[in-house]
C-alpha cells in the first residue's frame, strides 16, 4: 500500500506530458544528487577509495533507479488509458440475443427479434424481465414470449426485482451470457441496451464488456403515445469499442 501511495505521488513529477511538475522533479532529483555527492566527500574526503566508491555504488544504484521510473511510467499510461465508441454500424442477425423488456406497451422488442430472425436465424434468447413489468406490462411480455415459441427460438427469462438496480441487472446478463457460452449452438450472442431502463442500459453494456460481446441499440423514434413509429429505424446497431493508449495487463 505504501508503494503505491509513493507512487501516486511521483507520477506527475514523472509524466514528461506535464512539463512544469516534470522540470520541477528534473531538478530536485540532480540538486539530491549533488546534495549527497557533496556530503560523502565531506565524511569520507575526497580520496581515490571515496571516489571509487561512489562510482561503483552510482552503478548498482541505476539499474533499480530506472526499474522504479519504469514501474511508475508504466502506472502512468495505465490510469490514462481512454475508450473511444467509434461509428455504430448495423449489426448482422445474430443466433443468440440478451433482451431487456421495457414497460413501453408498443416498445421496439418485437422489431428486434424480427430482425435477427430472416432465415431463422435467431435460435436462443434471454429475457430480462424486471418485476415492473411481469405487473404493469404482462400482456406484453406473454405476447413476446409466445412469438419467440412460434418461431422456434428456445426462450429463457431471468428475473430482477428491480428496474432501477444496476448490479441485479449486470448479474442478470452476466448469468444470461455465461448460460450461452456454455453451448456453441447459442453463440455468437449478442447484447440489446434499447428497453428497460437507462440503469439497465448501463448494467447489460458492463456485462457485455466483461465477455467481450457485441452491444446493439435500436434507434427507433417514439410519437407522443409512447409508440414506435413504423419504420423510423431500419436496423440495431452495433456499438464498438475502441481502447485508446496502452492496455492494462
Amino acid at each position: 500500500m505504501k508503494l503505491n501511495r509513493l507512487g501516486d505521488f511521483l507520477a506527475p513529477f514523472l509524466d514528461s506530458r506535464a512539463p512544469a511538475l516534470f522540470i520541477v522533479g528534473s531538478l530536485v532529483l540532480a540538486m539530491l544528487g549533488n546534495a549527497l555527492y557533496e556530503l560523502v566527500l565531506l565524511m569520507f574526503g575526497a580520496q581515490p577509495t571515496t571516489l571509487i566508491g561512489i562510482i561503483v555504488g552510482s552503478a548498482l544504484i541505476f539499474p533499480f533507479l530506472i526499474w522504479g521510473v519504469r514501474r511508475v511510467i508504466e502506472g502512468i499510461a495505465r490510469k490514462t488509458q481512454t475508450i473511444e465508441v467509434v461509428p455504430a454500424e448495423r449489426i448482422e442477425p445474430h443466433v443468440a440475443l440478451v433482451l431487456p423488456v421495457g414497460l413501453r406497451p408498443q416498445g421496439p422488442e418485437r422489431g428486434i427479434l424480427e430482425w435477427h430472425q430472416p432465415g431463422h436465424a435467431l435460435r436462443y434468447c434471454w429475457l430480462i424481465v424486471s418485476s415492473q413489468v411481469r405487473r404493469d406490462a404482462r400482456p406484453k411480455l406473454s405476447d413476446l414470449i409466445q412469438w419467440l415459441i412460434e418461431n422456434n427460438v428456445d426462450v429463457h427469462t431471468i428475473d430482477i426485482a428491480d428496474a432501477t438496480s444496476l448490479d441485479e441487472t449486470f448479474h442478470a446478463t452476466m448469468q444470461a451470457l455465461q448460460e450461452a457460452h456454455r453451448s456453441v449452438q447459442a453463440l455468437p450472442v449478442a447484447v440489446d441496451i434499447t428497453g428497460g431502463t437507462a440503469v439497465m442500459s448501463v448494467g447489460m453494456a458492463l456485462a457485455a464488456r466483461n465477455w467481450n460481446t457485441p452491444v446493439q441499440y435500436y434507434p427507433a423514434v417514439y410519437d407522443r403515445d409512447g409508440k414506435v413509429i413504423i419504420n423510423s429505424a431500419t436496423a440495431p446497431k452495433q456499438i464498438r469499442f475502441a481502447a485508446i493508449g496502452r492496455e492494462s495487463p
